[in-house]
């Protein structure tokens, strides 16, 4: 489909086939991202991972990604970190039994601790305002931009007051980044577990790169972790949990597995080891992010060459954007039951979502693939197994579970991500005793 909204041209991805030319047989053409507005402000002159240009740049910092940042090794050597987290996540809610919760705060504050931990050594003390902060600017950047849709008219962006009030939240944001780093250095001993700012930094003053990187390169990178890192995972929790909530029958089948897999152990420690004997759990997680993709059009790309995609000609410049919240509720995929919650579709393993299936690409494809999926992942399993271990669930008020498709409010809100329009809250009944605190 064809979209000419302004002085730009969108052409909207909405089928596995054309989503397989554009990040598969035309991928380095459609590596490229528009310059627009909010990030270039935001993220240092667009200097993330996410934002930045097809280019030596870029493919220096995917590389980074890939061997240093979040390498298999890395996200493994983050375990500890998650378990004690997920731990004082679990503690926190059992102290509320019989109480409802928001669960949207608690797994905003977790993620964010997580990534905190991750990416300084230590939580943020800032935490909280930078979480708020963050939610403007995606408010800010959400939807469409009249600067981003009329290019040449560059006065656009002063006239509008968006441009003002986008610096006005990046200095926010840049002095509580500032003020982090140096916390960090002021810390940081030797022998410390090395994080994900001392990569970065080491990286930057060891000389080895090609493409020399500066502080603000660095902020813009730990940018990208956290908000990619916090938003995206937390809201995939909170949507399976609602799922879960809908779908009693899927509710009491998860639970089972999980238990039966934790009373087969002599100890009550959640390793990360008890994850991959959860099968059934990683079906309910698929399918959660086929209805509920955190990211319902992804980032648009930009065609730097004139090209064919399914016989349509797409001129230079074009702006594509790939909707994979369509693509996830086609029958033509998935059957007369798309748009129902069935885990069990995704029972032969046959289809993943690390860009191999052009039908299910809630992470991207090709280059553009998000580099820190493995990372966000090991989160959100441990996060939802555990919640499902220790506690029943149950909506507030005493409804009966039955009725709970007709009470819980299913509404998306409008955003960058597809977050709950109505944040979720459920009553944790507990039903196994919180790990001790270490």
């Amino acid at each position: 489909m064809l979209l000419r909204l302004g002085q730009v041209d969108f052409a909207i991805v909405s089928s596995r086939d054309a989503a397989l030319q554009v990040t598969k047989s035309h991928d380095l053409n459609f590596a490229h991202r528009p310059q627009l507005l909010a990030p270039s402000i935001i993220c240092y002159g667009c200097s993330d991972i996410a934002f930045s240009s097809y280019g030596d740049y870029w493919r220096q910092m995917r590389r980074i990604c890939a061997t240093e940042l979040f390498s298999a090794k890395r996200v493994r050597s983050f375990s500890a970190i998650r378990a004690e987290e997920v731990a004082e996540l679990i503690r926190d809610a059992a102290a509320a039994s019989g109480q409802p919760m928001n669960v949207n705060h608690k797994l905003t504050a977790l993620l964010n601790s997580i990534v905190s931990r991750a990416s300084f050594g230590f939580r943020c003390h800032s935490q909280h305002a930078f979480v708020e902060t963050m939610k403007e600017v995606m408010m800010l950047a959400s939807g469409f931009c009249a600067a981003d849709l009329f290019p040449s008219l560059k006065f656009v962006a002063s006239i509008s007051g968006l441009a003002s009030k986008l610096k006005k939240l990046h200095r926010k944001v840049d002095e509580i980044l500032d003020a982090t780093i140096k916390e960090h250095q002021s810390r940081k001993s030797e022998g410390d577990e090395e994080d994900l700012l001392d990569v970065l930094l080491r990286l930057k003053d060891d000389g080895t790169l090609e493409t020399p990187i500066t502080f603000d390169n660095i902020k813009a990178v730990i940018l990208d972790v956290f908000t990619g890192g916090t938003e995206t995972s937390s809201t995939v929790v909170e949507w399976t949990m609602s799922e879960l909530i809908r779908n009693p029958t899927v509710m009491t089948k998860a639970q089972a597995e999980v238990r039966e897999a934790m009373m087969r152990r002599t100890s009550r420690d959640f390793g990360e080891e008890v994850i991959g004997e959860l099968h059934y759990l990683k079906l309910v997680i698929k399918e959660s992010l086929r209805l509920h993709p955190p990211l319902s059009l992804l980032v648009p790309r930009v065609a730097k060459e004139a090209c064919q995609v399914l016989d349509y000609d797409v001129p230079a410049g074009t702006r594509v954007v790939i909707n994979v919240w369509a693509l996830g509720r086609d029958p033509l995929y998935w059957g007369g039951d798309a748009e129902r919650f069935r885990p069990e579709r995704f029972e032969d393993g046959e289809v993943d979502y690390k860009g191999s299936h052009l039908e299910f690409v809630p992470f991207g494809a090709g280059r553009r693939i998000c580099p820190g999926m493995a990372f966000g992942m090991a989160t959100v399993e441990l996060a939802l197994a555990q919640l499902l271990f220790h506690f029943d669930w149950e909506l507030p008020g005493g409804g009966e579970v039955n009725t709970a498709a007709e009470e819980l409010d299913m509404a998306e809100a409008f955003g960058a991500s597809v977050v709950r329009k109505e944040e979720l809250r459920l009553v944790p009944v507990l039903r196994y005793p919180p790990p001790p605190p270490a």
